[in-house]
């Protein structure tokens, strides 16, 4: 069970991911911080960590390195601008004003060096197997349902021949 977690800039998506990788007793990795793509042992690190069994992945491209792979769950966490904007603010001491540029800015970028590096769109809700609006549930609200989430899948896997 490998779970790769993509986000919008500021929906709370690495906290999100931390949380349910204890709550799910897994180890977690943000891919972020690995050597970027481009380097050619980026792709290797991702496929290195997923070898090394169940773990919670957030950050880059990670949902198109592992695409295929037997147990991978990929979710992407979204929130209103509103809830997100309030979130960077606090987190990064950032006026209004700035925290919506900011914002405005890495979802531009995310999606720009997704589509270099993969072909692919960022966004694209057909590519992930969950959606979640961390603004309606709250960060614990959104950590439960995932766990619930991932809890069912891996029951309908064991169920299947």
């Amino acid at each position: 069970m490998i779970i790769t977690i993509t986000r919008k800039f500021g929906s709370g998506g690495r906290e999100i991911g931390r949380r349910l990788a204890e709550r799910l007793d897994i180890p977690y990795y943000d891919v972020d911080f690995l050597p970027q793509p481009g380097d050619d042992d980026w792709r290797e690190q991702l496929l290195r960590l997923a070898e090394g069994g169940p773990c919670v992945m957030v950050g880059f491209c990670a949902d198109f390195v592992l695409a295929g792979r037997e147990g991978l769950m990929r979710i992407f966490i979204h929130c209103d601008m509103e809830r997100r904007l309030e979130r960077i603010m606090r987190e990064n001491d950032l006026s209004r004003e700035q925290a919506q540029r900011e914002a405005l800015y890495q979802d531009r970028e995310r999606s720009r060096l997704y589509g270099c590096y993969t072909g692919a769109k960022w966004a694209d809700l057909d590519r992930y197997d969950l959606t979640v609006n961390s603004g309606l549930l709250g960060t614990e609200g959104t950590v439960e349902l995932l766990g619930q989430f991932v809890a069912l899948n891996v029951m309908r896997r064991r169920r299947s021949p």
